[in-house]
């Protein structure tokens, strides 16, 4: 189990996360307001999650699954401007609560699950935003699209036309996080092709690169990130 949540100052947490967000991003010449906060609550119980909220937090970060469909009407009821993102890997069987429910999928890898979304996007007649997750580093074990397949992968989904790619998300592998030369190298170099390759292809007013989390996500600010996914900076430690 986690400390006591009564012991975890939640919304101390997030007011340090804002002012490091402010840091970071003034010191590499940037706008704070540039940068978009979203809180992970994975295995974080709805008292917690309800601090944030108070304290300013406007999109959580969720797993699609049992957890998600148990707090989901509390964090609704409590406030209902709170937006709701799936940033864990998506699974078929549950696009469908998914896009009836959430405003965002930043995990998208592959075109079955990109053709599901459509598919429940047309019945709705929306258009459903979603970030493609690519991982431009050399792990063994990749968490999403490498150069070689993104642009493939953007190219063959053009005929869902009820699904908009708002932009891409990343996670960096975790032995970068001991090795800050390589981290570095990782973010600078998935923001270069963000701009280069990505942004001309997105039709959209504002691409999002979200990337970095609790651990890295002041690298990932000075490296071009739009959206950090912050987890335990926040709310402390997971049940």
């Amino acid at each position: 189990m986690s400390e006591n949540p009564q012991k975890i100052d939640v919304q101390s947490n997030f007011k340090k996360v804002l002012q490091q967000v402010e840091d970071y991003s003034e010191k590499v010449g940037r706008n704070p307001s540039e940068i978009t906060i979203v809180g992970v609550s994975k295995r974080i119980e709805f008292d917690r999650i309800k601090l944030a909220i108070d304290a300013g937090l406007e999109i959580i970060g969720e797993i699609a699954g049992t957890e998600l469909k148990k707090k989901l009407p509390l964090i609704t009821d409590y406030s209902s401007s709170t937006q709701m993102h799936i940033v864990g890997k998506m699974q078929s069987n549950k696009v469908k609560y998914a896009v009836e429910n959430c405003n965002l999928i930043q995990s998208i890898q592959t075109e079955k699950i990109f053709s599901l979304i459509n598919r429940r996007a047309q019945s709705r007649e929306i258009k459903y935003p979603i970030f493609i997750q690519v991982d431009f580093s050399n792990s063994v074990f990749p968490k999403g699209l490498d150069m070689n397949t993104l642009l493939k992968f953007i190219k063959s989904v053009e005929k869902y036309s009820n699904v908009e790619i708002q932009g891409i998300m990343t996670i960096a592998p975790l032995e970068y996080e001991v090795d800050q030369i390589k981290l570095r190298k990782f973010f600078s170099r998935t923001h270069k092709y963000f701009i280069e390759k990505i942004v001309p292809l997105l039709d959209v007013e504002k691409p999002q690169l979200s990337m970095g989390m609790s651990n890295d996500f002041n690298v990932a600010i000075e490296e071009g990130s739009t959206m950090i996914r912050v987890g335990t900076a926040i709310f402390g430690p997971r049940n």
